[in-house]
């Protein structure tokens, strides 16, 4: 790991990053605090939902249409919807669209019939403007539908999906719309209620056994991902890879799954921990595990920030470097930690959030000494002296945790 830079910049986000809710501390942790006394403020192993993540890209104010929503949502809070209020009040699309919503990628070896099932609705032009249910097969996408049109309201394909044995292993699937250059909310010549598209509960599953392969209920964060092929993207997403997680079988990545050796350039992409209560604490460090792979060869690189009251952000460093193999995760953050408050006057700790941003410049990023690219977040903590005397436990017992 090496720092680019030891100036430390003021950061002022976006009012909607500061207002988010603020998150209580997992259940079930198996300590309170550590040798030096700390009491831990939260903690999350990405094992779980991700409730209260956030990550979008500074550089454009959409990562592809395909967004998360609440707006007609299909149960609980969000949906993915590929549209936008941009033309109407009631929400629409636009000519000319074509944006994509990808699932992870699943490895679905020792199974036999694995099927991609979801909810949808969608209201556009038909006959002329289509989402495409679509599986990678030998390196092309290929359409599983004839493509969805006209109106349709929320229907749940349950059970009968469909089936991609056929398409590939490891899986890839997504979801693109198509619109024409002209009839959309737009020019008013097609007038959408919601259009153009909305899915949740994408699911896929082995018919036979049950087994759960991936679950987007779009309540977490999502763990699909949109693109679209001219914009920028936050490319920050929960991946499920127990070769690459630093604790089993989840983390946070910053990366490609198509390209795993190449981030796309022109990136500034944030990645915020939840909203955490520190005012019980006189000072707050963030402690997790990171690997990245950022070669320094036009300035690609990664900033770390904080926030103690919710809403101004102080960057603390920034690094660029290559571990060299994919397991290759620093554990310096985990014995030293980094000082969320050091920019606070004393007793402002009230509302504590650290925040990761990846930078590339318009050659991408990548390929590493190992073929990868990216960065990976795993293990994250909270912590600080507190007034009151805690439990303690071992260093030791705290690093049993983790391989």
């Amino acid at each position: 790991m090496r720092r680019l830079s030891a100036t430390f910049a003021i950061l002022v986000l976006c009012a909607s990053v500061a207002s988010a809710r603020i998150t209580e501390v997992k259940p079930g942790l198996e300590f309170e605090g550590c040798d030096r006394g700390n009491e831990v403020l939260w903690f999350d192993d990405i094992e779980g939902t991700v409730d209260g993540w956030l990550h979008l890209s500074f550089t454009t104010n959409e990562c592809g249409r395909f967004h998360l929503d609440t707006y007609m949502a299909y149960e609980d809070t969000y949906s993915w919807w590929c549209g936008s209020f941009d033309y109407d009040a009631d929400g629409g699309y636009g000519n000319s669209w074509d944006e994509r919503l990808y699932t992870p990628t699943v490895d679905w070896t020792g199974y036999t019939y694995p099927v991609l099932t979801f909810a949808f609705r969608c209201d556009s032009e038909t006959g002329c403007d289509f989402t495409y249910v679509q599986a990678e097969s030998n390196n092309v996408f290929v359409n599983l539908n004839y493509g969805y049109d006209g109106t349709r309201p929320w229907l749940d394909l349950g059970l009968y999906g469909y089936v991609v044995r056929n398409h590939g292993n490891p899986f890839v699937g997504r979801l693109r719309f198509v619109s024409d250059g002209a009839w959309s909310d737009e020019d008013g010549l097609y007038c959408s209620t919601g259009g153009a598209f909305m899915v949740d509960n994408i699911r896929l599953f082995d018919y036979y056994t049950g087994y759960t392969f991936f679950l987007d209920d779009c309540e977490s964060g999502g763990l699909c991902w949109p693109e679209s092929p001219w914009t920028p993207c936050s490319w920050w997403h929960v991946i499920e890879n127990p070769d690459a997680a630093f604790s089993d079988p989840r983390c946070w990545w910053c990366g490609n799954d198509a390209a795993p050796d190449l981030i796309p350039p022109n990136l500034m992409n944030g990645l915020f921990t939840p909203l955490v209560d520190i005012s019980s604490v006189a000072a707050c460090t963030c402690h997790f595990a990171i690997h990245f792979a950022i070669p320094m060869v036009d300035n690609d690189y990664i900033t770390y920030s904080a926030t103690c009251d919710g809403s101004m952000y102080y960057q603390i460093g920034a690094y660029w470097g290559d571990f060299g193999t994919l397991d290759g995760w620093d554990a310096t953050a985990y014995n030293v930690g980094y000082d969320m408050g050091q920019f606070c006057a004393s007793g402002d700790l009230t509302v504590g959030r650290f925040l990761w941003t990846m930078y590339t410049t318009d050659n991408g990023c990548g390929p590493g000494a190992a073929g990868d690219a990216g960065v990976m977040i795993d293990d994250v903590w909270m912590e600080g002296p507190s007034a009151s005397a805690t439990t303690e436990t071992s260093w030791g017992a705290i690093k049993a945790m983790y391989r």
